[in-house]
């Protein structure tokens, strides 16, 4: 028993202390404008570079639609776990008559989260839809959040 406590807690440490390093900032972030967040920020920019080479219009950043985003990351992260829970309100409140949500939690940079996105055939529809013509990415902690709106 003593033997198995240690290496669980060998192994809490360990990625307690990788995700202290990681490239994943730990506060509420929302991309609104350049260097709010560096991680929302990139993430943003291969979303739209992903548009443009399948042959969709890239998506502005909207600063109302990063704090609707901020906010569900804030409410999955102190919740510990993923949902789309309430996303009706978040499109009523978004003004926008059409919207798409991506969540994700974990990846440690903004290529292993777009990746993650892009390899499910929702997500990746989602990133892609024609409809949208906005879009706002929130993280906190390990979570993050991407709404687009028509």
């Amino acid at each position: 028993m003593i033997p198995l406590m240690r290496a669980w807690t060998s192994a809490a440490a360990f990625v307690i202390a990788f995700a202290y390093a990681g490239g994943m900032p730990r506060n509420g972030y929302a991309a609104t404008k350049p260097g709010d967040s560096p991680y929302a920020e990139r993430l943003g920019e291969l979303v739209n570079q992903y548009r443009q080479q399948r042959g969709a219009r890239p998506l502005q950043v909207d600063s109302a639609l990063s704090a609707l985003a901020r906010e569900h990351s804030i409410v999955m992260a102190k919740a510990a776990r993923l949902s789309h829970d309430e996303f009706p309100s978040r499109v009523r409140r978004s003004g926008y008559r059409v919207c798409v949500e991506n969540v994700g939690w974990n990846y440690h940079t903004s290529e292993a989260q777009f990746d993650g996105w892009r390899r499910s055939p929702e997500h990746d529809r989602n990133l892609l839809d024609a409809r949208v013509t906005r879009m706002g990415i929130g993280v906190a902690s390990n979570y993050v959040t991407f709404v687009a709106c028509q």
